[in-house]
Formats: structure tokens, C-alpha cells, sequence
């Protein structure tokens, strides 16, 4: 395949589909966990919207569920995949290609939207958060993961060619404190439930869960960590 003018989000979305790190497969055990913890909030959905749908994986539990729905993604790669991978099974997933932050959208009115590690990938994620206002309905939910307590420049590399740095996932951002997510979402998010995801493959993962909070209570370090949040929207004001 020749990628000399391949986007960076579309080099990123190939590679995790076609490479050997199956990033996107390990990821189906935090999305089933969020998703599992989410449930009840959500049963009363009947449209719903993901912002950076990955492998699609979510967007076929919601479809599989009754939900009408609507996948939105950077990546012209991934929408051109999928969206042929769905035409094959026959599954009614109407796919847009854009970013959140910058394309504009009619307003859908959905009952819920799902951003599963997606605003730590935008560079404006106040503006993305304005635009995902826009597809939601008066009462309608965000769901959401974010990573938190991310030294990102940990994960910073440099191309040998252009020399050019960057973050090797595409991350901008990592948070600290709940309270930097509630005032990136600002005052017209109720804020319904927080709490770490844990998602555990096997007694490994269980192990090394409990040595690193013993090795951050004792030796007070940080320890990265992945939340997830549903937050409703009290109001709709699109000059906000």
C-alpha cells in the first residue's frame, strides 16, 4: 500500500486495524466494562452517536441492542472500512468522516453520544465538546473515558524523516483532577457517575492492579489510570 500521502489519524487507524499491537481488540474488555457500568443509564435510548468509533465494535453492540446509530471519525480509512464491512452484514450504520472539533453537523438530537478515549486525541476539545452539544437531545447523555495522570511526554517520539515530534497514540492531553473534566464540560453537564474503569484479562492483570497502588500509596507516585464518565445535558444553547 502506498502511504506517502496518508494523514497521520488515517497511518494511526491503519495500524491499529492491520498491525500486530491489536490495540483495538485489547480495548473490547474497557469498552464492555464502561459500557456494562453505563447500561442503566441509557436504557430509556433510542438513537445514539460514537465519536471515534475505532473497530466499530461499540457501534455493533448498539446496533445489536435496537439503538439507531450514527458512527463519526476522523479517519476516511476507517470510514471507508467499516463502512463496507457493514454493507457486507447487512448492518443499517450510517458512518460520517470528520472531526468533531471542526466539521459541521446538522443538529440530530440523539439520546446519548459515546467518546471512548477520543478528547485526549483532539487538539480544541472545547470546541468538540460545543459541536457534540449540537447532537444531543434536552436531557440527552455523554459517555465517555479519558485517561488521567498520562505523562504524555513519556510517550512523545521523532519521525526519522521529517524529524517532526509527536505523541506515538496522537494524545494532546491527559488530566489530573475530576475537576478539569467538569470545567471542560462546563455548567449545562450534570455529572451522573465517575469512577475508574477496571478491566482485568486475567489474574496477571489483578496482580499488577494491586502492586501499583501499593507502589502509589507508598512511594506516593502517580499512577496512570483510565476514567469513564456519563454526564447529562441539563440545556441546549448553541451560542455557548
Amino acid at each position: 500500500m502506498n502511504t506517502s500521502r496518508e494523514s497521520f489519524n488515517d497511518y494511526l487507524a491503519r495500524r491499529m486495524m492491520e498491525g500486530e499491537s491489536n490495540i483495538w481488540i485489547g480495548n473490547r474488555v474497557k469498552i464492555n466494562y464502561v459500557y456494562k457500568k453505563t447500561k442503566k443509564h441509557i436504557k430509556n435510548a433510542r438513537t445514539a452517536c460514537e465519536v471515534g468509533f475505532g473497530e466499530g465494535y461499540l457501534l455493533k453492540i448498539l446496533h445489536k441492542n435496537g439503538l439507531k446509530v450514527v458512527g463519526i471519525d476522523i479517519s476516511s480509512y476507517l470510514v471507508n472500512k467499516l463502512r463496507n464491512r457493514f454493507d457486507t452484514d447487512g448492518l443499517d450504520i450510517e458512518l460520517i468522516q470528520g472531526d468533531i472539533s471542526k466539521i459541521e453537523l446538522e443538529e440530530r438530537k440523539f439520546d446519548v453520544l459515546f467518546c471512548f478515549d477520543v478528547l485526549e486525541h483532539i487538539p480544541n476539545m472545547e470546541k468538540a465538546i460545543k459541536n457534540m452539544k449540537k447532537l444531543l437531545s434536552s436531557g440527552g447523555l455523554l459517555v465517555g473515558t479519558l485517561p488521567f495522570r498520562e505523562d504524555v511526554h513519556e510517550n512523545m517520539v521523532v519521525c526519522p524523516k521529517c524529524k517532526c515530534e509527536f505523541h506515538r497514540f496522537g494524545h494532546y492531553h491527559s488530566f489530573e483532577k475530576i475537576e478539569e473534566l467538569k470545567q471542560l464540560l462546563g455548567p449545562d453537564f450534570e455529572i451522573l457517575e465517575i469512577g475508574e474503569v477496571l478491566f482485568f484479562q486475567n489474574v496477571l492483570d489483578i496482580i499488577r492492579y494491586i502492586i501499583e497502588k501499593i507502589w502509589m500509596q507508598v512511594f506516593r507516585k502517580k499512577t496512570a489510570l483510565t476514567v469513564y464518565f456519563v454526564t447529562k445535558l441539563k440545556k441546549i444553547d448553541q451560542d455557548a
